[in-house]
């Protein structure tokens, strides 16, 4: 494969992941998202480690190391830089590939299978929000009878501790809670 096919297979593939994450982000009101979350660290992050590892290093040798310039006086400098390289590249792969395991559990869930339909009637126990520059995402918790669970779901607005959700809900084919915007 020569060094173009390879980045246009490679541009081709990120950019799908990307699209994915977004897409499941996007498309819902409220998600279970922290039940996934924990599948996704528990069930596919070492999984997926041990597969970006030798990839990140194979697609590092053979494509992208050819295409530098520079060479240090000393060999020792030249190989921290291929290392600290790899390295940087299995931890961006790795992190899209976690984040695109989680969007796709989060697709599934919605789309594949049949969803039934659940009135939660639960008092918030807990409210956060996490900021980044992406703007402010906010997290409710709440103690449902009718499941028999506490559920975190990610809103799209504040709420307020003590406060009543009332909300007709689906439940996807992995058990996690969504909304449809």
């Amino acid at each position: 494969m020569t060094t173009r096919k390879f980045q246009t297979v490679f541009y081709t593939i990120v950019g799908l992941c990307m699209l994915i994450i977004i897409l499941s982000f996007t498309s819902f009101d409220f998600i279970e998202i922290d039940t996934a979350v924990g599948w996704t660290m528990k069930y596919f992050t070492l999984p997926i480690l041990i597969v970006m590892a030798p990839s990140c290093y194979f697609i590092y040798l053979r494509f992208i190391r050819q295409h530098e310039k520079k060479e240090y006086e000393r060999k020792i400098w030249t190989q921290l830089r291929t290392v600290f390289r790899i390295f940087i590249l299995t931890l961006g792969m790795t992190g899209i590939s976690i984040g695109t395991t989680l969007s796709t559990i989060i697709l599934t869930n919605a789309y594949t299978g049949d969803s039934r339909s659940v009135n939660l009637n639960a008092k918030i126990i807990d409210y956060y929000t996490l900021t980044s520059k992406g703007g402010t995402r906010h997290y409710i918790k709440i103690q449902d009878q009718q499941l028999d669970r506490i559920i975190d779901l990610k809103v799209q607005g504040p709420y307020q501790v003590g406060q009543t959700f009332k909300k007709t809900i689906q439940i996807g084919k992995w058990g996690l809670l969504y909304s449809e915007k």
